[in-house]
């Protein structure tokens, strides 16, 4: 279809419709796959995303729709300007969710840190003793858990280094183990649900849904706290497996 041939209102619609679908397709993959479930609320990332969608659904469109003229010499040149903006912005946007992505939901001592990938620097990736850790998960975080060294002076120089605002060993791959080694810490510092009662006084209907939900599991169900980046978050465990079943947006008692 020539631009000639189309005039202001179905340039501002088809241009409307593309972004709405590229934007859905983003949210998509940074919803599902970087950011799963209440992982996005604990990172922040939805104020990221909203500024994203605002640029790429409200003003690229609404450009489109000031300065399409089919009458217009430089027409073709100033949508391709406001195409290449719009690009450039989603982009910009993409990448930086991506690289602050969350690499991996590490338990530690009494509950889980949620590590994100500009957190692990090249060089403590390059240091870790195994090689699946010599480089960071794509596709969402992975559970693992972290242990402090056995050489007491190496792990007073972490603990120092976390109390001062540094590294902690959550952000030192060289002390990543699976997390199935962890299993009998992990089920020693479940805490039962009831304890978010307070916590959340004005949520006491979906703490009991979640009870229910899981009423049916051998050994019921209770929660850990997972430390993030914009808001503290909980998981919901499986006493029995340690398995995290979910990720829920409830406040959790301080570590």
């Amino acid at each position: 279809m020539h631009l000639q041939s189309i005039n202001r209102l179905q340039a501002f619609a088809g241009h409307l419709i593309a972004s709405i679908c590229i934007a859905a397709l983003l949210a998509l993959v940074v919803f599902s796959v970087w950011y799963p479930g209440a992982l996005a609320y604990a990172s922040g990332v939805v104020d990221i995303f909203l500024l994203l969608l605002f640029v790429d659904v409200v003003l690229g469109p609404t450009f489109t729709l000031i300065v399409f003229n089919p009458q217009k010499k430089e027409l073709k040149r100033d949508l391709m300007i406001i195409v290449a903006i719009q690009l450039i912005a989603l982009l910009y946007g993409m990448h930086t969710m991506f690289v602050t992505r969350p690499a991996y939901l590490v338990f530690n001592a009494k509950g889980f840190d949620l590590v994100y990938a500009n957190e692990i620097s090249p060089k403590n990736l390059a240091n870790a003793e195994h090689s699946k850790y010599k480089s960071l998960p794509y596709f969402g975080p992975e559970v693992i858990g972290a242990i402090l060294p056995n050489d007491p002076v190496i792990a007073k120089e972490i603990m120092t280094s976390a109390a001062f605002g540094g590294e902690d060993v959550q952000n030192m791959p060289r002390y990543y183990t699976p997390y199935e080694n962890l299993k009998q810490s992990v089920q020693r510092n479940i805490l039962p649900l009831k304890e978010l009662q307070e916590l959340n006084q004005d949520r006491t209907q979906e703490i009991q849904m979640l009870v229910d939900k899981y009423s049916t599991i051998d050994g019921n169900v209770g929660y850990l706290p997972v430390t993030a980046k914009a808001h503290n978050v909980i998981a919901i465990l499986n006493r029995k497996t340690a398995e995290i079943l979910e990720i829920s947006d409830l406040r959790p008692a301080g570590r």
